[in-house]
């Protein structure tokens, strides 16, 4: 039975529920409860008349939920609650969760709501994907408290990595928000998916496999199908197995799957797929460069996913996912990405 969404509701000020963080002053509200199953969560309150700027967005039109999509803020907690809330009449932003790192006077996974689920935020911007285009009236957007990366010697980037007890909330939450709205696997994606080359988020170590293989949640493939052969015999794709790596056939499988040209370059498209997937984990690998193991993740994709429909794919709730809310799965999470690594290897 899905679990109640918003349980023991306590309206208070902002400053009172998080102490140390916010200054009286702010003018926000926030009310106590338990969402979706974790507890300690807050939901910021609307804002009267006066203020309605600061409720940063509006109406669905009647589009239905099919995406939900993963973010990174750059910035810390609070002023990504500021910047969400701010009284502007231009450039306003938000997302309708926020889940917090560790910080001074904030816990690792508190989960903040910031705008209802049935309203449309203003998160995805120009985006795009399959035949979508501007994804916010028809997506959910979670926002990770993290610093994204910073520019190191030689222009490389180093990303900051992700807490796991946010993780482990963002998966609670991800996976029932997946299971109400019937959202296709291949439809849980990064802004950086949406849009390529213009937003980098939500960053090469967002761990993608742990959101699969602990919460079912978004694509992703097994252990099993780690192989040319098994995809083969599992879902018998239509496209022949590329032989060696082409630029042209992995772009090919790439807007098949449901990446778009649209804005962007090629080059665009290939890195957000690569630090998606073929190359998770690992920043150094987010290239444009094609490589076997890029063209091996793209076809056994499009294998696993391109037939699929909602009345298929709905995922039940994995019996473990309690544990996992009270216990930390980080030696879970390295082994899985250690395996996949070998996996890979072997099939070079």
């Amino acid at each position: 039975m899905e679990p109640n969404f918003l349980i023991g509701a306590n309206p208070m000020p902002l400053y009172k529920a998080f102490p140390g963080e916010f200054k009286p002053d702010a003018g926000i509200n926030v009310t106590g409860s338990t969402i979706r199953g974790i507890e300690g969560s807050y939901t910021i309150d609307p804002f009267p008349v006066a203020q309605t700027k600061r409720n940063h967005y509006d109406s669905r039109h009647g589009a239905k939920i099919k995406y939900l999509i993963m973010h990174y803020t750059v910035i810390n907690f609070a002023l990504t609650v500021q910047t969400f809330t701010a009284n502007a009449d231009t450039r306003r932003v938000s997302a309708h969760f926020v889940v917090a790192q560790n910080e001074a006077h904030v816990a690792a996974g508190k989960l903040l709501q910031v705008v209802p689920e049935d309203m449309r935020a203003w998160h995805a911007g120009l985006s795009a994907w399959q035949a979508d285009e501007d994804l916010n009236p028809v997506s959910l957007a979670v926002e990770h408290v993290n610093q994204g990366f910073r520019e190191t010697t030689g222009a490389q980037r180093q990303y900051y990595p992700y807490d796991q007890n946010q993780i482990r909330s963002s998966g609670v939450l991800s996976n029932s928000i997946v299971r109400q709205y019937n959202i296709l696997p291949r439809h849980v994606l990064g802004h950086e998916d949406i849009a390529p080359g213009r937003k980098y988020d939500p960053g090469p170590y967002f761990p993608w496999a742990v959101f699969y293989h602990n919460y079912s949640v978004g694509a992703w493939l097994d252990q099993e199908e780690m192989d040319k052969d098994a995809i083969i015999r599992k879902y018998r794709p239509q496209r022949p197995y590329p032989l060696q790596p082409d630029r042209d056939v992995l772009l090919d499988m790439l807007t098949s799957y449901g990446y778009s040209l649209r804005g962007t370059t090629p080059s665009g498209v290939i890195r957000a797929f690569k630090t998606h997937f073929s190359a998770n984990q690992r920043p150094d690998m987010c290239d444009d460069n094609v490589r076997e193991e890029d063209m091996f993740w793209a076809w056994a994709l499009e294998a696993k996913y391109s037939n699929i429909t909602p009345s298929k794919t709905t995922p039940s709730p994995p019996s473990h996912i309690p544990n996992f809310a009270q216990k930390a799965p980080h030696k879970m999470w390295f082994l899985i990405l250690a395996i996949q690594a070998i996996i890979r290897i072997s099939n070079l």
